[in-house]
């Protein structure tokens, strides 16, 4: 079976954590640390579908709240047919 996406889609979506991100002065003492401490963790940033978070943050705050409202009532409807 031959994959959906090409590669030049793939590296669009899974890509490593940047050079901007760890230049960051904020967030690159804090990957610094974790590339340190916890390396695969760093390297699985490399396997997220980037394209799902910004569909999500293109969004409203009010849409994504509702979506998250809905999705709480659905895992409680679970969570009384499990018990």
């Amino acid at each position: 079976m031959n994959p959906s996406y090409d590669k030049q889609t793939l590296a669009a979506y899974f890509q490593p954590v940047g050079d901007d991100l760890l230049a960051d002065p904020v967030l690159g003492p804090v990957l610094r640390q974790l590339a340190e401490t916890d390396p695969d963790l760093v390297a699985a940033v490399a396997d997220v579908d980037r394209s799902q978070i910004r569909e999500a943050l293109a969004l409203s705050p009010e849409e994504r709240l509702r979506r998250a409202v809905a999705l709480a009532g659905a895992l409680e409807g679970y969570q009384h047919v499990a018990a």
